[in-house]
């Protein structure tokens, strides 16, 4: 049963995350891909909590190797808050999407 609702949960998230990382890289519009990029970093962040709080207490630095995944969310939104060129806004969208494939990995213990 247990293993069941875990399937569930991990198709949910890779659905959600896969739709997301899809949209901020297909959509013609900035002004569009601006929200979609706040919430990627909102639940990169989510999925860095949730790994963290799934980890055992003894596991530091395991916890602090996922809290390091969902930080890299904020620094992309640091950097495309600051960008200037096309060329910026591409790394924040690259590091965000990095730091929700990981962490998403790295939450289901794939990597």
């Amino acid at each position: 049963m247990a293993l069941g609702i875990l399937l569930l949960l991990f198709i949910g998230m890779s659905v959600v995350s896969g739709l997301g990382i899809l949209f901020l890289f297909l959509m013609k519009d900035h002004k569009k891909r601006k929200p979609i990029l706040y919430f990627l970093v909102v639940w990169g962040m989510l999925i860095a909590f949730i790994s963290a709080r799934s980890l055992p207490i003894n596991f530091i630095m395991e916890q602090v190797i996922v809290w390091g995944i969902g930080v890299i969310s904020v620094i992309a939104l640091f950097i495309y808050l600051r960008a200037k060129t096309k060329f910026q806004y591409y790394i924040s969208y690259i590091l965000v999407t990095g730091s929700v494939v990981i962490g998403v990995l790295k939450l289901f213990r794939l990597i």
